[in-house]
C-alpha cells in the first residue's frame, strides 16, 4: 500500500459538520483522523469540536476533501441512537423537583432542608463506617423519604416508568 503525499502549493481547508450530540461528533472526528493517518504519509489534520456536536476539520491537502470527508461523517447520522430529549431519568427528576421547589419553598425553607439532608447523609456515612455499624433498617428509610416529603416521592413515582426505584414504586407515606 502505498501512501499519499501532498505537494509544497498544499494549502489549508476547514470542514465543518454539525452532529446531534457531542459523543457522536468525537466518534467521527476519530474516523477522519483515521482516514487521514491510513492514507498520507504524513497526516496533517487538526479536529476541533464547538457548542453541543459541531466537528471541525482543518487540514493539508492540494486539493478539499470535503466530499469524502462528508461521506464519513453521514455513516454517523443514525450513531446517537436516543431521542434528542431523552433525558436520563435523574436529569428530568432534579429539573421538575427545582421546579416544584421554586413554586413551594423560600430560600430560607431550601437551606433547611438542605442542611438536614446533609445530616441525614453525614448519619448514613458514621454508621456505615463506624466500628459497630447500625444495621440498615425500614424505619431509617421511612425517616428519610418523611423528611423529604411526599411530593419528591409522588414526582419520583410518576417520572419512574422504567421502574428504576422498585423498593418505591408503591410507598405510600400514609
Amino acid at each position: 500500500m502505498t501512501l499519499k503525499a501532498f505537494s509544497d502549493k498544499a494549502k489549508t481547508f476547514t470542514f465543518t459538520y454539525e452532529f446531534k450530540d457531542l459523543d457522536t461528533a468525537l466518534v467521527a472526528g476519530h474516523a477522519l483522523l483515521g482516514y487521514m493517518t491510513g492514507t498520507y504519509e504524513v497526516p496533517s489534520i487538526s479536529i476541533t469540536h464547538k457548542d453541543k456536536g459541531t466537528l471541525v476539520a482543518e487540514y493539508v491537502e492540494d486539493k478539499k476533501l470535503n466530499k469524502t470527508f462528508k461521506r464519513i461523517c453521514d455513516s454517523f447520522k443514525d450513531y446517537y441512537n436516543q431521542p434528542v430529549d431523552d433525558e436520563a431519568f435523574e436529569e428530568r427528576y432534579k429539573r421538575e423537583r427545582v421546579l416544584q421547589l421554586k413554586e413551594s419553598e423560600d430560600f430560607e425553607d431550601l437551606l433547611n432542608k438542605v442542611t438536614d439532608y446533609e445530616l441525614e447523609l453525614l448519619d448514613y456515612a458514621d454508621r456505615l463506617l463506624s466500628d459497630k455499624p447500625i444495621p440498615m433498617d425500614s424505619m431509617t428509610a421511612f425517616g428519610t423519604l418523611e423528611m423529604l416529603g411526599d411530593e419528591s416521592i409522588s414526582l419520583l413515582q410518576k417520572l419512574d416508568v422504567e421502574g428504576e426505584y422498585k423498593g418505591l414504586a408503591d410507598y405510600s407515606g400514609q
